[in-house]
């Protein structure tokens, strides 16, 4: 894995609190080649969401919300696998909520 790689996700710069744990399980799911963390805006978000936004040239773009930021978080995805990564993040997020 290259430099700042951590079971599979990158560690160069910050996360929301919260957020690496969930990366991790993330980056676990067959076909994610690699889960990279992007800006951190301030918003006014209450609670814990991890929700796909949409699909971009290499993979999917994912938006994290905590607390008062939002994060996003790019995913590196063959175009064969798009969508059942997509279905599998969905029903873990899902399932955490009920």
């Amino acid at each position: 894995m290259p430099k700042h790689f951590k079971r599979g996700v990158k560690r160069e710069h910050h996360f929301l609190k919260g957020l690496e744990k969930p990366l991790e399980g993330i980056a676990r799911i067959p076909g994610v080649k690699k889960v990279i963390p992007g800006r951190i805006y301030a918003s006014d978000s209450r609670g814990f969401e991890i929700k796909v936004s949409c699909e971009t040239k290499t993979g999917l773009k994912l938006i994290a919300k905590s607390d008062g930021s939002v994060q996003e978080v790019f995913l590196v995805v063959d175009r064969a696998d798009r969508e059942r990564v997509r279905e599998e993040i969905e029903g873990l997020f899902r399932s955490e909520k009920s």
